[in-house]
């Protein structure tokens, strides 16, 4: 026999059933915003305790997996349904859109096909243990177990907030709806942390389904006895008296319903004249048209109107209200008084804050093109100038029939010519990196440097230079391509000023939870400590005129690491065969 049915399994299966009755007259009376969203948390509620019932039943290891893997539907869906129910019962309309739907729904998927390829890698449950008394299954969890379990706790917990923010905002008469949905849902929160936690004196016993129970009779009193989804209880606290929002209603034919004192106030009405006037002219009255209100604005527009002598801005929304069969019931306006943050937009748009902004921009612009007017007058004027001459003397050379002259000469064209074209590389990559948005990436500091090693293979051969590595990098945050370039310019830099041969090494030392500091060390003659910032930030020379280069290689190295939210350093103790240490720091991931 693979089954054993005992009384909690029949009272698992009992709270199912409930939860299926609940979502069906939820379902069939879907009035209130996010009412779908309910009863689909019903439904999920009840595939649980379903499965779950035949998990307590289930004799043998490979049925109770089963059970647990078709429970999980339901699992990991019912916190996603609850928070968009949340949002929509609570009028965060906003938020409680399609796409965030289905955000949601992207951790909840992964878990589920966790699940049910958990023979396969067990991240999601190690093992499972079947007590022999009670044959309760105890299940050891895997990492992903957890991801699942915080998320899922982030998921309801933030509904249960949303819902108690509302218990104390709405309507007198609607308080108590709202906290008996809060005790209906933290009853099986609460449970499922006893059982995750292992809390239970009994071991495996989940209580979880059977807070259902309690959970859809506390909602069923709600429903019936409290008209849980007769009128949504935000729209009822946006007609109260004291509002200051203004509010108008009026029915499917345009006829005012009813007024709050704001709305009175900004039309310049009295009790008695709100009813005379047809829709079109009180609309007409805040300047707004009722063809403006559409899906692509939110149903809301700006208006401006004179109050009293004073110009003043509203936000006007629009809603329509509609019974359970789809057919309109009424149309509220809503009026805001946006003046004063109308205001405050304006002065930030005009702040100094901003100008500084701007001046901060322009001055690290002028200094950037500052730079490269002096890198242009004293790297690239010296090779133009040979270009010039050289091409006068090829000319000659050619006249005289002196063709190996001329081959020779142009060598030296050629060869400067490449040098200023290296020049304006980094000049461009120095302005596409100030602009540049980049997004931080894991990436494979090895592999990196392994191409690094691959595009100086004829530099490090002529110098006979030798690079030592560690065993193994950690992993860091940035983007590839900009992460070489970094580790090909220090590189190339020490192998040009190191020693003879060059012995470059390359480390790593993990300077805090969130950041690691890369380090290249030669074996050169060092720098003087008063240049180390200067080699950054004035595009100057490492101080050897015997060694080719024109300065940019650093500052382009600053730019990139200061881009990926790291800095950069040297240093060195001057001595000749000491060399400098140049180091550079990248975001990792954090340790827990």
């Amino acid at each position: 026999m693979s089954y054993n049915f005992s009384l909690l399994s029949y009272i698992r299966f009992l709270s199912g059933l409930i939860a299926l009755i609940i979502a069906y007259i939820i379902w069939k009376r879907k009035i209130a915003h996010g009412a779908r969203y309910l009863a689909f948390f019903e439904i999920a509620a009840a595939i649980w305790t379903i499965a779950d019932g035949f998990e307590e039943a289930a004799l043998t290891e490979s049925l109770k997996f089963l059970w647990a893997k078709l429970a999980y539907i339901g699992v990991t869906s019912s916190a996603v349904f609850f928070l968009m129910f949340s949002l929509y019962y609570t009028w965060q309309e906003k938020y409680a859109t399609r796409k965030t739907f289905l955000l949601l729904l992207i951790i909840p998927s992964l878990t589920l096909l966790v699940a049910f390829t958990n023979s396969y890698h067990h991240i999601l449950w190690e093992t499972l243990e079947i007590d022999s008394e009670t044959n309760y299954g105890i299940y050891y969890y895997g990492w992903w177990f957890w991801i699942h379990i915080v998320y899922t706790y982030t998921s309801l917990s933030t509904g249960i907030i949303l819902l108690l923010v509302n218990a104390f905002r709405v309507y007198r008469p609607y308080k108590t709806n709202t906290w008996l949905l809060v005790i209906g849902t933290i009853l099986p929160f609460f449970a499922s942390i006893i059982y995750v936690f292992k809390l239970s004196p009994v071991k495996g016993l989940d209580f979880t389904p059977i807070s259902f129970v309690f959970s859809g009779v506390i909602i069923l009193f709600s429903f019936y006895r409290l008209r849980l989804f007769d009128v949504t209880p935000i729209a009822r606290k946006l007609v109260i008296e004291n509002l200051s929002v203004g509010i108008l209603v009026v029915d499917a034919n345009n006829c005012i319903i009813d007024s709050n004192p704001a709305f009175n106030s900004i039309c310049q009405l009295n009790i008695s004249q709100q009813t005379r006037y047809p829709l079109d002219e009180l609309l007409a009255r805040i300047k707004v048209e009722m063809k403006v209100f559409s899906k692509t604005n939110d149903y809301t527009t700006e208006t401006q109107i004179n109050v009293k002598g004073e110009q003043k801005s509203y936000e006007v929304k629009y809603h329509e209200v509609l019974d359970k069969s789809n057919r309109l019931v009424c149309k509220i306006f809503m009026m805001n008084d946006i003046t004063v943050r109308k205001m405050i937009l304006e002065a930030i748009a005009e702040s100094n804050k901003n100008r500084k902004i701007e001046l901060l921009e322009k001055e690290e612009l002028i200094k950037d093109l500052d730079a490269y007017a002096r890198t242009v007058a004293h790297d690239l004027k010296n090779p133009i100038n040979l270009l010039v001459g050289f091409s006068d003397l090829i000319k000659a050379s050619l006249l005289e029939n002196n063709k190996a002259r001329a081959i020779e000469l142009l060598d030296i064209i050629n060869k400067n010519s490449n040098k200023m074209s290296a020049i304006i590389d980094d000049l461009l990559k120095l302005s596409i990196i100030r602009k540049e948005e980049i997004e931080l990436i894991p990436i494979n500091t090895a592999e990196i440097t392994g191409e690094v090693l691959k595009r100086l293979e004829n530099q490090i051969s002529q110098t006979k230079a030798r690079i030592h590595l560690p065993e193994k990098w950690p992993v860091a945050f940035g983007k590839s391509q900009l992460v070489e370039e970094v580790w090909l310019n220090l590189i190339s830099n020490a192998i040009k000023y190191g020693g003879n041969p060059p012995e470059i090494t390359l480390g790593y030392e993990e300077t805090s939870q969130s950041f690691c500091t890369f380090q290249i060390r030669d074996n050169g003659n060092g720098l003087p400590e008063n240049s180390f910032d200067k080699i950054f930030e004035d595009f100057e020379r490492l101080g050897r005129e015997d060694i080719e280069g024109h300065g940019l290689g650093l500052p382009i190295v600053k730019r990139i690491v200061g881009k990926l939210g790291g800095k950069v350093s040297v240093n060195s103790s001057n001595r000749p065969g000491e060399g400098c240490v140049f180091s550079f720091s990248l975001p990792i991931l954090p340790k827990t």
